[in-house]
């Protein structure tokens, strides 16, 4: 049987070619011609600063004389999976902060974290910037060489190489890689100068410097170790024209509230000190480092915080499944256990094992020594190193006894690893009668990961442990473009590229056929004539049907399998191709003709809707939504397969999310919710406040000003009026905001507006490189709805907004007799339980969510026929909100969304209100959201979520895109606090 390779094998077997030509061709290189470059590389290494001080002596370090060579798509996957690591580690300090665990694994001393304790802060969660190495071993060279990443241990500030590894590089480039005939394309990475400034830069922009003066801060009157920041900083001066100041850190100062250096203003700092080391030069100086403390509490300091806790130790919270369980989703701990060694704080104590056992850490390390590898937890430079293997029984032990003597100790504790083979690569040596011979080197590679690369330092050496500090030398890693010659199985290409331009025209035609049925639907709601419905209806139907057909086909399930193969790595595609998945899994599953029916019965029901709440009569509802409603079930059914209904449909919304999630959080949250309503019940009645009428052609353009006012572009979209308010993208540039106006109360055009708005900015704020992509869009509808409901509530419900509304109120109406602002504020934020849940405040929606919630688990489990829901509908009011619906119309029929199909959709207004409390609770931390909203300034608000969740997309989950921003997932204790805090209007005397 013939053998089938995967893409990653077949990637392998051609790095293990190349490298076996470009080892060939080294050895067609004469003896002449190696001593002319060996001499060379030195003279420019000394000449480029690439030396290390070592006893008051410069000493040029070595260059490799034959670069190593990587595919891209290699390239591209250890990226990925260096962001991801890196992304872990810097959760270290609020995962520090809040786990008494992961502080035993990651301690630090008093004074440290005393530091960490009064510097770090959601900010410094939220705008973590990390540059820092993480040391791996990898062999590009053989069919399992994604098996051989394996990453030994992190340094995530002050590192080596930012300067070092692109030069040697480029002198490889110059120098050698002329001499190999070897007809094998090579190219020179991206420079990790580049990333490392462009990180640096990023962060001046997100901190909101206005300059980006850096400042590299180093012991730079000790002349020991390598010497690399001050021509990093000559070099980026040169090529990008910044102003880069070298330091000490006592060299320093605060002026005007601001730290200068030589006086130049310093905007981001990056550092080659460790917390600990700046605390012993305070004692050492008997003051404070006044302006290294408040670079670090601005969050200006690259690294952060999250580098001193770069403990070796910190992998045991990657690798330990209890812990890492805990923290991080089931992909990142698969990823861990693929590439992270099995990592533990030497202690005398029961840990897991690498063999998924449970047992004694300390009688598991004496019996497994030629297995395992001990490392003084916070030491660098190789320094302490214990090889296992190459160690004896008697000294392991006693090793192994004093490590766990100082496991308490946060500066001399240990951890023991798990040993890796270390690949050797032969290179050509120059010996001393200036004959050249090839020798093994060990290989150890320092991967330097930033959003928009990654650099490599790799380090070589003929003793085990490998660093420049021990004698080690430089090789350059390069890319080779695959070889056209090799005898395996690969596709052209040319083809590649055919692929990859049909699938790009697949995504953007499903997007466009999407965007014409949403343009349908807002017309049906807007603008469609009484008779036109039934035909709306089939050319709906039409539409669903042609997208079906094509996300179903097997012809673009090949196309997908392709692409996936050939974007392996690329973490934009993979994120689309997943996304992707679930629409084509959920496409399979659901046949063309309950597709067809689905989109029929949704446009009848919802005619019959509108009749029925013109008329105020749900029995003209009650069949058409009974035949959806059928259709609905049947739907669910065929999502769901051998699961639950409900989550099958809650899924399509709320990706991830669960009944068993969701009930206990609504009933929590309900429970905690029906005192404040019945204490708000008790409390004497307040006067009531002054008719909120105005002028409903006034009202329009009161809404068309608020969108304005808080950014929205007109000439990407328009506001249309509309039976039941809705927002709907029609395309990239064409939002479209349905709204309502009231004769008897303008407030509900005030809040329907912001929420609308808010729905409105979010599909206006993707992304523009993420165009014609799936990740151009809203990452689940409780984010939507979040958006929507910090704008309305957050925003549009403030006291501050009413100062900056009342006037232009006051201009619109006259004088209308509403008071002044806080009479205005106080008459629109009380808690007055009522039948209408657009119309309720903060504290009642929540209780109108859950009567729906549990009224659609019973529908869609045939748990109450639809005559019966009116009166369950009005005995559910009765029970949760103390009000009995007047009419059909005031009750029952108010939604529209069971009359679309939209079943799972009510619980993501309060998901949506979880977030939206989460996130203004996290702005308000570092911005004056009183002053803003009192001038009208709705700028920076919108700027930050821009940032932290518009541009995303769908790029990230939502639960995850609200851990990033905020430091916790869902969570409904900012809410809690928001709604029962003093200053709420219904709290306030």
């Amino acid at each position: 049987m013939r053998t089938i390779l995967s893409p990653a094998e077949m990637l392998g077997l051609s790095g293990a070619a190349l490298d076996s030509r470009i080892r060939n061709a080294s050895r067609n290189v004469s003896d002449d011609t190696f001593v002319r470059i060996s001499e060379r590389l030195r003279a420019d290494a000394l000449a480029e600063d690439i030396v290390y001080e070592r006893d008051g002596a410069r000493e040029a370090v070595r260059i490799m004389m034959r670069p190593l060579l990587a595919h891209r798509d290699q390239i591209t996957y250890v990226h990925y999976v260096c962001l991801r690591i890196c992304e872990a580690l810097a959760r270290l300090p609020a995962l520090y902060l809040d786990d008494a665990e992961i502080r035993k694994i990651v301690a630090v001393g008093t004074d440290e974290e005393r530091w960490l304790r009064d510097i770090w802060t959601p900010n410094h969660g939220r705008y973590n910037a990390v540059y820092g190495r993480l040391d791996a071993v990898c062999d590009f060279t053989g069919a399992s060489w994604q098996d051989t990443l394996k990453f030994m241990e992190p340094n995530l500030s002050g590192v080596g190489g930012i300067h070092y590894a692109p030069v040697t590089e480029a002198l490889v480039m110059r120098d050698v890689v002329p001499t190999l005939t070897a007809e094998i394309v090579i190219e020179l990475p991206q420079d990790q100068r580049d990333l490392f400034v462009q990180l640096l830069i990023d962060h001046a922009r997100v901190m909101g410097r206005t300059a980006c003066n850096l400042c590299f801060v180093e012991p730079k009157y000790v002349h020991d170790g390598p010497d690399e920041q001050s021509s990093l900083s000559r070099y980026l001066a040169a090529r990008h024209g910044l102003r880069i100041t070298h330091a000490d850190p006592c060299e320093l100062e605060v002026r005007d509230g601001d730290v200068f250096h030589e006086g130049e203003r310093v905007d981001v700092a990056y550092r080659d000190y460790e917390m600990r080391d700046l605390i012993a030069l305070e004692k050492e100086l008997g003051r404070p480092l006044d302006g290294m403390r408040l670079l670090f509490r601005e969050n200006r300091v690259v690294s952060s915080l999250a580098g001193d806790l770069d403990h070796k130790s910190g992998f045991e919270i990657l690798t330990d499944p209890a812990l890492a369980e805990r923290f991080f989703s089931p992909d990142d701990c698969r990823l861990f256990h693929r590439h992270v060694l099995w990592t533990r704080l030497v202690s005398d104590r029961i840990t897991s094992l690498p063999n998924n056992a449970t047992d004694n850490l300390l009688k598991f390390a004496r019996r497994h020594r030629d297995e395992l590898v001990l490392k003084p937890n916070r030491g660098y430079g190789g320094k302490g190193v214990a090889i296992g293997a190459a160690t004896t029984q008697a000294d392991w032990d006693q090793l192994l006894d004093e490590a766990a003597r100082h496991a308490a100790d946060p500066d001399r504790s240990w951890v023991v690893q798990a040993a890796t083979r270390l690949p050797v690569t032969e290179f050509p040596v120059l010996g001393p009668n200036g004959r050249v011979f090839s020798e093994p080197f060990y290989v150890v590679m320092g991967f330097a990961p930033t959003d928009n690369g990654l650099g490599v330092l790799c380090r070589v050496s003929q003793k085990q442990v490998v660093n420049v500090a021990q004698h080690g030398g430089l090789a350059a890693v390069l890319v080779a473009e695959p070889l056209q010659d090799l005898r395996i199985p690969r596709r052209p290409v040319k083809a590649a590229v055919g692929v990859l331009e049909a699938f790009r025209k697949r995504i953007v035609e499903l997007r466009h056929l999407r965007q014409t049925i949403s343009l349908l639907e807002w017309d049906e709601e807007t603008k469609l004539p009484l008779r036109g419905r039934l035909q709306r209806g089939e050319q709906i139907a039409t539409l669903e049907t042609i997208c079906h057909e094509r996300l179903s086909s097997d012809e673009f399930g090949d196309l997908i399998a392709e692409t996936a193969i050939l974007k392996r790595g690329d973490a934009k595609f993979t994120r689309e191709l997943y996304l992707l998945g679930r629409e084509r899994k959920q496409a399979m599953a659901l046949p063309e003709g309950i597709v067809r029916n689905f989109a029929n019965a949704k446009s009848q029901a919802l005619a019959a809707w509108e009749e029925a709440r013109t008329a105020n009569d749900f029995s003209i509802f009650a069949l058409p939504f009974s035949q959806l409603l059928t259709v609905v079930r049947d739907r669910a059914d065929c999502l769901a397969g051998d699961g639950d209904r409900y989550d099958a449909l809650l899924d399509e919304h709320e990706p991830g999310i669960t009944q068993a999630r969701l009930e206990p959080l609504l009933r929590d949250l309900r429970n905690r919710l029906i005192p404040l309503v019945q204490h708000a019940a008790d409390r004497a009645p307040r006067p009531a406040s002054a008719p909120l009428h105005l002028a409903v052609e006034k009202q329009w353009a009161l809404s068309r000003r608020l969108l304005q006012a808080i950014g929205f572009d007109f000439d990407r979209g328009r506001l249309d009026a509309t039976t039941h308010p809705f927002t709907i993208m029609t395309g990239d540039d064409d939002v479209r905001v349905a709204g309502r106006v009231s004769d008897e109360d303008f407030s509900g055009a005030i809040f329907t507006t912001l929420h609308e708005g808010g729905h409105a900015l979010y599909d206006q704020g993707f992304n523009p490189d993420d165009r014609d992509t799936l990740l151009a869009d809203g990452s689940s509808s409780a984010m939507h709805e979040g958006l929507a409901r910090l704008w309305e509530n957050h925003v549009g419900r403030s006291e501050a907004f009413m100062e900056f509304l009342l006037p232009k109120l006051q201009k619109l109406a006259g004088n209308a007799p509403w008071g002044d602002a806080r009479s205005l504020w106080t008459s629109l934020n009380q808690i007055r339980p009522g039948a209408n849940r657009v119309r309720a405040d903060e504290i009642t929606y929540h209780l109108h969510i859950a009567l729906r919630f549990e009224l659609e688990l019973l529908l869609l489990e045939d748990g109450m026929a639809v005559s019966a829901l009116p009166e369950a509908w009005n005995a559910r009011s009765r029970q949760f909100l103390g009000v009995t619906p007047a009419s059909d119309g005031e009750g029952v029929l108010q939604d529209v969304h069971w009359a679309v199909g939209m079943f799972g959709y009510f619980p993501s207004y309060t998901i949506g209100s979880l977030y939206a409390a989460q996130l203004i609770e996290t702005y308000r931390i570092q911005n004056d959201f009183e002053g803003q909203m009192r001038k009208g300034d709705f700028g920076p608000l919108r700027i930050w979520l821009n940032a932290n969740v518009c541009r995303l997309g769908s790029s990230l989950p939502s639960e995850e895109i609200i851990m990033k921003t905020t430091g916790r997932g869902l969570d409904p204790s900012a809410f809690v606090s928001y709604v029962t805090s003093p200053e709420r209007a219904w709290n306030a005397d």
